[in-house]
């Protein structure tokens, strides 16, 4: 009995057992490396929004810089800066400044990985605590 032909039959279905698992690391490899991206553009934006002045909370040159910091990684973008990620634009950054804290958050933005696309619909949220004015009043008693 001849076994060549069984060999080359086992090797072709272990290889798209192989392939699909490869596809698979890397999406969700992918995925993992898209969110902490966002991660870090929305602390950054979130932090540049607590270092402004209280009243800036509806200055919308100062929405517009922390929409870009979040989206393209500086509140000064050159004409064709691309964002952090792929997909993502300024419509899909909320800000929310409270009376004490500010809150930049996601809303409507799908990662768009390999073979299917995950909703980030609220997340990543980073929220800081307001800090403009903080440091005149304790270097002013010294």
């Amino acid at each position: 009995m001849n076994r060549r032909g069984s060999a080359l039959i086992e090797f072709a279905g272990s290889l798209i057992v192989l392939a699909a698992v490869f596809v698979g690391v890397f999406q969700i490899g992918y995925a993992f490396l898209a969110y902490r991206t966002l991660v870090s553009a929305v602390r950054a934006g979130a932090r540049y929004s607590s270092l402004q002045q209280r009243g800036a909370a509806a200055d919308p040159d100062i929405a517009k810089a922390v929409r870009n910091l979040v989206v393209y990684g500086d509140p000064a973008p050159a004409e064709h800066a691309k964002p952090v990620v792929q997909g993502l634009t300024t419509g899909n950054v909320e800000i929310v400044n409270g009376p004490d804290t500010s809150t930049v958050s996601l809303r409507g933005f799908e990662v768009d990985a390999l073979f299917a696309k995950l909703k980030l619909d609220g997340r990543p949220t980073v929220t800081f605590p307001l800090t403009s004015g903080a440091s005149v009043t304790s270097g002013a008693s010294q």
